[in-house]
C-alpha cells in the first residue's frame, strides 16, 4: 500500500473497462504529474474518450483503480496490493502448496510464485477471511475520496460542449459554485464576468446558448470548467465538433491555459496542437497505450508500428 507521489494528479493503475462483452480498455496503466499537458491520440474506437471518462468517473472501470492526488477513487483492487494478496487464505494455501512440492525453493521464489499464479487465474474469491477484508476496508477508509470532491477539482470539457440551454452564459457560469457553495452568488457573478471579459464574451453574459456559434459555446463551455478553480482539465475532443474556421480561437484559449501552467489531458485529433502543447503524448489503439513519449520522439522517431501507420494517414 504505497503512498502516491504527491507530484501525481492522476493515476490510472491496470484500468479494464468492458461494454457487455466488448472491452474496450485493456490493462492500461498512466500517470498525470502536475504541470503535464498530455495529449491522448489515436484512431476511432481505440478507447481514448472512455479513458478520459474514466479518469473522473463519468465511467466506472470494470477492474483497476483510478487515484487523485493520493486519494483512491474506486474500489479497491486487490490484485494491485500485493500485501493484501498475502492476507489471502488463497495466497496461504498456495504456499504450503508450492513448498510441498520444492522444498529448496526461496522464500522470494515462494512469494513471486503464489502472486503470479493467484493473479493469472483470478483466484481471489469474495470471501477470504477477515483479515483479508479488513485490509481492504481498511485501505479504502484511509484513502477513498468522495467522488464528487474530487469531480469539483477536475474540470471536463465536452466536444458537444453540454450547456444548459435553459440558462443564460451567466447562469452557466455559476450554477455548480453557487450550488456547491464554493462561492456567494456574488462572487460567482464576479468570477464568471471576469472569465468572460478574457475571453472576450462578457457582452453575451445575459444570451443564451442557442444564439451562439459553435466556438462561442466551446470557449463558454472551458471558462465554465475553469469557474470552479480545478487543479486538472480534461478535454474531450473540444474541438471535433467544430467548423474548421472555429478551431482556432478554441485552441488559442488552451494554449492560454497551457502557457499560465494549467494540467491538462486533451484527447484530440489536431495533431499540430499535440505536437506545440504537450510535453507528453500517448497513443492509444484497441484499449492499449502502444507508445509514449515527447511530442519530438513521438513524432519524428516513432517506433511502435501501428503508430507508424496511423501518423502516415494522419500527418
Amino acid at each position: 500500500m504505497n503512498d502516491k507521489n504527491k507530484n501525481v494528479v492522476i493515476s490510472v493503475d491496470n484500468l479494464f473497462k468492458s461494454f457487455g462483452k466488448h472491452e474496450v480498455l485493456k490493462g492500461v496503466s498512466c500517470q498525470i504529474n502536475k504541470g503535464d499537458k498530455v495529449a491522448i491520440v489515436g484512431p476511432s474506437g481505440s478507447g481514448k474518450s472512455t479513458l478520459l471518462r474514466c479518469m473522473n468517473l463519468l465511467e466506472t472501470p470494470t477492474y483497476g483503480e483510478v487515484w487523485f492526488e493520493e486519494q483512491l477513487l474506486t474500489p479497491v483492487d486487490p490484485y494491485l496490493h500485493f500485501d493484501i494478496i498475502r492476507l489471502s487464505k488463497t495466497y496461504k494455501k498456495l504456499i504450503e502448496q508450492i513448498k510441498a512440492e520444492d522444498a529448496t525453493i526461496s522464500e522470494e521464489e515462494l512469494d513471486i510464485k503464489a502472486i503470479t499464479q493467484i493473479k493469472k487465474d483470478d483466484l481471489l474469491k469474495k470471501f477470504e477471511g477477515a483479515e483479508y477484508r479488513k485490509a481492504i476496508k481498511t485501505l479504502y477508509k484511509e484513502k477513498n475520496l468522495d467522488i464528487n470532491l474530487a469531480r469539483q477539482k477536475v474540470g471536463m470539457v465536452f466536444q458537444h460542449f453540454n450547456l444548459f440551454n435553459n440558462l443564460t452564459v451567466l447562469q452557466n457560469l455559476t450554477l455548480a459554485p453557487v450550488k456547491l457553495k464554493i462561492m456567494s452568488k456574488e462572487e460567482a457573478n464576479k468570477n464568471a464576468l471576469s472569465l468572460l471579459k478574457r475571453i472576450g464574451l462578457e457582452d453575451k453574459a445575459n444570451a443564451y446558448p442557442s444564439t451562439l456559434s459553435g466556438g462561442q459555446k466551446q470557449r463558454i463551455a472551458i471558462v465554465r470548467a475553469l469557474a470552479m478553480n480545478p487543479k486538472v482539465m480534461l478535454f474531450d475532443e473540444p474541438t471535433s465538433a467544430l467548423d474548421p474556421e472555429m478551431v482556432g480561437e478554441v485552441l488559442d484559449l488552451m494554449r492560454e491555459l497551457a502557457n499560465e501552467g494549467m494540467t491538462m489531458v486533451i484527447v484530440t485529433h489536431e495533431m499540430g496542437f499535440a505536437k506545440e502543447v504537450a510535453n507528453r503524448v500517448v497513443f492509444i489503439d484497441d484499449g492499449v497505450i502502444k507508445e509514449e513519449a515527447s511530442p519530438q520522439e513521438f513524432f519524428n522517431n516513432p517506433k511502435d508500428e501501428r503508430l507508424k501507420e496511423f501518423l502516415s494517414k494522419v500527418l
